[in-house]
This record gives C-alpha cells, structure tokens and sequence, in this order.
C-alpha cells in the first residue's frame, strides 16, 4: 500500500508514521489498517486472535519465516504506541512471549514434568514441556481455568492445533502429552472432570506410514565420493554416518576412542547410549576404521568426544545438515535430504544384498524387528525384483503344465483294451445284452491274445 493511501489511516497511525522512513515498519501498519476496514472492525476492538489470523498473509501472500519475523516485530511495536496511548484494550506484550521453548511452564505444569524427570531423559522432558507450553498457553489465552475445563474446550483446542499447520506426528505427540497431564491432575484433586470425558482415543490422528527413503545407488556413490574428497572434519562425521548407519545424536555423542578390536583383530565402533537407551558395536571395514582414526588425530587429544565444536563443544545438528546441503547440490536426489537418509540407505544396501532382518536389526540398535521392517525394512528395488522373479517362475510353472506332450501311437493290444473296458461300462450292465456282451468280449479277449503271439517283443506296432 503507497503513502497515497496514508488519508484513509486514523490520525494516530499518521502521528506514528510522522518521521519515519518508509519500509517494512511503515508498510505493516498501512496495510494492517486495511485489512481492518475490509473485515469491518475497529481498532478499540482489536484483540490477539485479530492480529494473528492478520500475520498469517499480511499482504495475501505467503511470506517466508524471517520475513513474517520482521513484520511481527515491526508490527508489535506499533501496537504498543498504540497501548501507551489508551487506544488498544489488550497489552500487545502478551504477543511478545517468545519462541514457544523459552515460555516459562505454569507451575503445577513443572510439578508434572518434574515427577516424569526421575525415570525419563532430559531430551524427553525438554519434549513434553515444549508440547505442554501449547496446551497451557491456549488455556490461558481463552481464560479456561482446570476446574471448568471440559469437552468442548478440548475440542477446540484440538481445532487449533490442526489450524496452526502442525505435523501429524507433532499433533499426536501433544494429545498424548496432554492426556498424561490431565490424568495427573484428576489424580491430585486439581480436575472435575474425568481425562478420558476430556480427550479422547478418536482424537488421535492417523499417523502417516512413509516408505524407507534410501538414496538411489548413483545418488548414493556419488554423495560418498563428495564427502570422502572433503577435508571437513563434520562431513567426514557424515560419511561414517553412511558406513555405519548411527543416528545423527549418536554420531554427536561418540567418544574419543570409540573404536573396539576382539580376538579376532576385527574393528568395531562403540555406539554409545541413544535414543533406546542401548549401547552396541557396528564392524567396520578397513575404509572406515582409517576414517575414525583420521577424526581421532585431528583435534585436541584429550577432548571427549570424536568431533568437536572449533569451541570444544559438542556438536550439534544444524552443522551437519549445512555440510550435507551444500554437498548434495547437483546430485539428482528425490525429496529433501536429511542425515538420517544415510541410515536408511546403509540399512537397505546390507537388505539387498542378503543380509538377514535380525542382523540388520541388531546393527541399526532396533529392540524389535517390526520396527527394522518400518524403518528401513525391504526397499522397493528388492521388493520389485522378488516380484517379478515369482510373476516368472508362475508363467514357467503353467507353461510346462499347458504343453502338450510327445504323441504315441497306440498299440493293437491297448485299442482292443480300451473297447472291452467300454463294453463293460456301457452294455454289459443292461439285462437284456448281458449275454451277447460276455460273448464279444470273450472274442475280443482272444483277439488280443492271437496279436500277442504275432508281434514280436520289442517291435513296434
């Protein structure tokens, strides 16, 4: 909107305006007094929910998240000139609360949290305040104390959820929160109404089943011959995630001297503690045995893990998924590349090429073989292949039942044979025939005999 438009703007907007220089600041107030004339509304009215549903396409487009940042900011701070002058009925500060892992949780909340901090990870327990942090902040946007929570509230809070745009498996992870909370708040006296009455086992969302996503074996050679001709330290770290199909906290987490060599001389790396709270030794082949010991000379000798932030911190994620993003550029990759597709496609090699299930089983850390067969179970080139070997052998199978065999001529003997068994089944049973029917077939009898003697053995009829 141009500064054509500044006559249609209240004379505060003007006197907020007055001064500064054009830009996102000036164009965000503009256009959000628009969309307030175009929906009917007055700016004393104003409230949170306005300004949200107004962020979402403030000028009808999508907007990229650092831009949609930007205009928030500007945007909140107009909205607290416009506080300070007694002309909003909200404090727009309540909109200035953060990233949704800073929000401090309410405090029977953190009582909640701390009761599971006994037996659970901290990762864990960072998880469920993030997704209590929603439910909690919900409740006080609405003004919904425990006492008079009930379905309908639950409902829409559930809308809500769905509204935001949140991923299926976000979703059922916080229903799931939430119900573990209210049953914990019935039990201690804090909830009227019972949690199942609250949140049902139908609210769940169905969750997706994705297909295993290996890299295709062109994709695959040639992300490994990238990362094995870099001189990074994280995309090496990379490339012994590809040999050795670890997550890409466990590539975080190991040690030092986390190589192990049995009686046999052969090398195996020592996965430490993970996600299913097990340790366990991945072989190595000679490549990546000589990969760990490049990553163990390069660095402090004495640091504790294998790689290191340049601080000597450990490392985190987003520095991995940088590497393997500038790496992949060029490569014909379907989908988005994650580290964790170099799981799938070391578990789906080792499958296709005969590895049992158990054994890929033990050596992605799995405690259940359902869990191997969902995650990186038979790939759809194996799958394709045994279909068509079994739509082969069918066809070879019928083909050979269908084929006529070798025609032979019938002896004398097996044509008069096969009369005397005719006369039997058809005429010799009628009362009135019975008689003539022994005779011919006593004739015929001697007539195979006569043939008998007058064929030599062993000659062709």
């Amino acid at each position: 909107m141009s500064q054509d438009d500044d006559g249609c703007l209240p004379e505060l907007a003007r006197r907020f305006l007055r001064g500064r220089q054009e830009g996102k600041g000036a164009s965000i107030v503009r256009q959000l007094h628009r969309w307030i004339r175009s929906c009917g509304l007055e700016l004393v009215k104003l409230q949170p929910e306005h300004v949200d549903q107004f962020l979402k396409h403030p000028f009808g487009t999508v907007l990229a998240k650092r831009t949609r940042y930007d205009y928030r900011g500007y945007l909140l701070a107009y909205l607290q000139w416009l506080y300070d002058q007694g002309q909003l009925s909200f404090d727009p500060s309540e909109l200035r609360q953060g990233p949704l892992q800073s929000r401090p949780l309410p405090p029977l909340a953190e009582g909640f949290v701390q009761t599971l901090a006994v037996t659970l990870k901290g990762s864990t327990c960072h998880t469920y305040r993030t997704n209590l942090r929603r439910l909690c902040g919900w409740l006080k946007e609405k003004g919904v104390s425990y006492r008079a929570l009930n379905r309908q509230h639950m409902t829409q809070w559930l809308c809500s959820l769905q509204e935001k745009g949140l991923h299926v498996a976000t979703r059922i992870n916080n229903i799931l929160v939430a119900r573990a909370y209210l049953g914990w708040l019935y039990e201690h006296g804090h909830l009227s109404t019972e949690p199942e009455v609250l949140l049902r086992r139908t609210d769940l969302p169905a969750r997706p089943d994705y297909l295993p996503r290996p890299l295709s074996m062109k994709a695959d050679r040639e992300l490994q011959a990238r990362l094995r001709a870099s001189s990074n330290r994280y995309a090496q770290g990379l490339l012994l995630m590809r040999y050795t199909g670890i997550r890409i906290g466990e590539l975080m987490s190991l040690e030092l001297r986390c190589l192990r060599t049995d009686l046999r001389g052969l090398c195996f790396l020592k996965v430490p503690l993970g996600k299913l709270h097990n340790e366990r030794l991945v072989p190595l082949d000679r490549e990546a045995v000589q990969l760990v010991q490049r990553l163990q000379t390069a660095g402090h000798p004495e640091r504790p893990w294998l790689l290191e932030t340049p601080s000597g911190k450990q490392t985190y994620p987003s520095m991995y998924r940088n590497i393997l993003r500038r790496a992949c550029e060029g490569i014909e990759i379907a989908g988005r590349m994650t580290p964790h597709r170099l799981r799938h496609t070391y578990a789906t090699t080792l499958l296709c090429g005969g590895m049992s299930l158990v054994g890929v089983m033990t050596l992605l850390g799995h405690r259940s073989y359902k869990t191997t067969l969902r995650y990186a179970a038979v790939t759809q080139e194996t799958v394709g292949r045994e279909y068509f070997e079994a739509l082969t052998q069918i066809e070879k199978r019928y083909e050979k039942q269908l084929q006529p065999g070798p025609a032979q001529e019938a002896t004398p003997q097996q044509m008069l044979s096969d009369v005397v068994r005719w006369i039997q089944k058809h005429i010799a049973d009628e009362p009135r025939h019975v008689d003539a029917a022994h005779r011919l077939i006593r004739r015929l009898r001697r007539i195979e005999a006569e043939l008998q003697h007058l064929i030599p053995p062993g000659r062709k009829s």
